[in-house]
């Protein structure tokens, strides 16, 4: 994973995120390659940025035009590759929680 989120450390007391604001595919393939073959890159409509806390929510503007305020419950969730549900959702880090034992 440290290829794909640079700066990302079990030994961090916060979350790397990785922020995808485009729906191009060549993006999302030229991120996972550059990752992996240790490139920078700087791909438009996506960064990465350090959090303790994230919160996701459905925007105003994806709500159906028929008016109905229900929310797109097939907005799925997922982090460090394990889906969690759906939106909305709030992912934090809580500091020393977890005892690791490194060789």
């Amino acid at each position: 994973m440290q290829e794909l989120a640079p700066g990302a450390s079990l030994q961090r007391n916060d979350l790397r995120l990785a922020l995808f604001r485009t729906s191009n595919r060549f993006f999302y393939l030229l991120y996972v390659l550059k990752g992996l073959l240790r490139q920078k890159w700087n791909i438009r409509g996506i960064d990465l940025a350090h959090s303790d806390k994230i919160s996701c929510q459905c925007l105003p503007a994806s709500l159906p035009r028929n008016g109905n305020p229900r929310v797109n419950s097939r907005i799925f969730v997922e982090a460090d590759g394990e889906l969690l549900g759906t939106l909305p959702a709030e992912i934090s880090v809580v500091p020393d929680a977890l005892t690791l034992l490194i060789p």
